[in-house]
């Protein structure tokens, strides 16, 4: 939670930094002001949590707190601070930053012996850290722990001697979930309180029954490319060979699941790729076709349609997010929130709405598209001339450009919800093919900035304004539990919960709500 109050005396800016747990200062912590997107002034918060920036000049600027033990209150309104300062006014800011907790163990083998380079995995609802092991397969994972609920991974590094084999199956190493499950939907959730440290886990490692996958990698050309690494993992790399001399590969032990297939080679300073996803379903499979392929652009266009003698607003920009089946797919899936993937190409219109996406390989990818602007939603969204229902769309080349089109006049939802706490009002399409990012929308409870009077318990107003005309069901979910409102699943027990409404071009829909818990879902 960050405050500030303005006094009326020498221009500076001073402040304090305070524990959200005990009440007490916070050393250390560096404090930047930022002005039009650069860093204008630094320090660093002395013993007692207090810092203090002189001859501070005329501006609006922004205020971060970083720490590497601390955290920005995450029940807090904000993560940073805007404010104005101006001539003979001093600015008082006060920060409370929560201590973040900490993890650590070890990952072992069936025979108890340490894994060195297991890549340990630790996934909340609102952050994902992998580390990898040390020589002695030790970890600990300390960034991003705030106090929540969370479920600790490892998976097999790169390398590691398979487990003896059985006279009728051979095994492998699966990706291991404490404590000590190859279901994710079977993980005991590790609970962490602020600057709590949970220590001497051990993690061993499972296996599981596997099987050969068989396969050729291609040239541009569709001639064997001989001599080329192939990776194949759900996740970071876990098997790797090499294809030979006419292009074959084999991974002979793969276990169950969902897998990519990947290559990559340079030529003529051109980087050639080449991936597939594919499912092991407890057989051989031997079919896997690897083209490798240089990259491509694809265009896409944003349409703004603004009203008669009003000036066109920026066109936002978009991601192509690339297709994902890892524990992030897990632990987002269908959100409020979907990030695009580290990597991917993404883009910012001109000033006529175009866009050129550069550096995109053959594959899956989602149309991720940036928030609308003020008073306009996101309307349609194609590929080519057809309208995109699906949560991915496969792009081979750049000859299909990708269209966004965006208008006004949308409608409106508003009412009260009552206990809502830090959390927040959510609209999601009734239509599932809807339910896609640029589709949906979410206000944090409170959004009117009024309270009002309520049967059951606290009540204040919400407005979700700007809406796409349409079916929607409306759901508010409470801040108080640790799983933020905005990493929710939309499943079936969350729709229950919600209230049906239409929201119709120009008109307000009204729906009173009661906040759910997040463990009710």
């Amino acid at each position: 939670m960050i405050a500030w109050v303005s006094l009326s005396t020498a221009q500076t800016v001073t402040g304090t930094v305070i524990n959200s747990v005990t009440g007490a200062g916070v050393p250390g912590v560096k404090v930047n002001l930022v002005w039009s997107g650069d860093i204008a002034y630094s320090t660093t918060t002395d013993a007692q949590g207090q810092f203090l920036f002189d001859h501070v000049q005329d501006g609006a600027y922004m205020a971060t707190f970083t720490s590497p033990d601390y955290v920005i209150d995450p029940s807090g309104p904000q993560r940073v601070l805007r404010f104005q300062m101006t001539a003979g006014t001093p600015v008082n800011l006060e920060a409370h930053m929560t201590p973040l907790a900490r993890l650590s163990g070890r990952v072992v083998d069936g025979r108890g012996k340490p894994v060195a380079g297991a890549e340990v995995s630790v996934t909340g609802v609102n952050s994902a850290t992998m580390i990898l092991a040390d020589t002695d397969g030790k970890f600990e994972v300390h960034q991003f722990l705030i106090p929540g609920a969370y479920i600790l991974s490892a998976a097999p590094p790169v390398g590691l001697q398979p487990p003896d084999p059985e006279p009728d199956r051979v095994l492998n190493w699966t990706r291991t979930y404490y404590p000590g499950v190859t279901n994710r939907e079977a993980a005991a959730k590790i609970t962490l309180a602020a600057g709590a440290e949970v220590s001497d886990i051990e993690l061993k490692l499972l296996a599981a029954p596997a099987y050969p996958v068989l396969g050729v990698l291609l040239n541009p050309d569709g001639k064997p490319a001989p001599k080329v690494q192939i990776d194949l993992s759900p996740d970071l790399a876990q098997l790797r060979t090499e294809s030979d001399g006419d292009g074959q590969f084999e991974f002979p032990a793969v276990v169950n699941g969902e897998w990519q297939c990947s290559a990559e080679v340079e030529r003529g300073g051109v980087k050639l790729r080449a991936s597939q996803w594919f499912e092991m379903a407890g057989q051989a499979l031997e079919s896997i076709k690897l083209r490798l392929a240089p990259p491509f652009t694809v265009h896409a266009k944003i349409v703004m349609e603004t009203p008669q003698g009003s000036p066109p607003p920026r066109p936002p920009g978009l991601t192509l997010g690339m297709h994902q089946r890892t524990f992030l797919k897990d632990l987002l899936g269908d959100g409020f929130v979907v990030g695009a993937t580290p990597g991917s190409p993404n883009g910012r219109p001109d000033e006529n709405g175009d866009i050129a996406l550069t550096g995109v390989y053959p594959g899956s990818y989602k149309i991720l598209p940036a928030n609308a602007p003020p008073g306009y939603y996101l309307d349609s969204m194609r590929f080519g001339e057809a309208e995109v229902t699906t949560a991915e769309v496969e792009i081979s080349s750049g000859g299909v450009p990708i269209t966004l089109i965006y208008k006004t006049n949308g409608g409106a939802v508003r009412g009260t919800v009552e206990n809502c706490a830090s959390g927040a009002v959510a609209a999601i399409p009734q239509d599932p093919s809807m339910r896609r990012p640029g589709f949906f929308r979410s206000t944090s409870c409170g959004s009117s900035g009024d309270s009002a009077a309520g049967a059951g318990g606290d009540s204040i107003r919400y407005e979700i304004d700007t809406l796409r005309p349409g079916d929607y069901y409306v759901v508010a979910i409470s801040g108080d539990g640790p799983d933020p409102w905005y990493l929710t699943k939309i499943d079936d027990a969350l729709l229950s919960q919600a209230t049906k409404i239409t929201v119709r071009a120009g008109e307000s829909s009204s729906a009173d709500l009661r906040a759910i818990a997040p463990t009710q879902r």
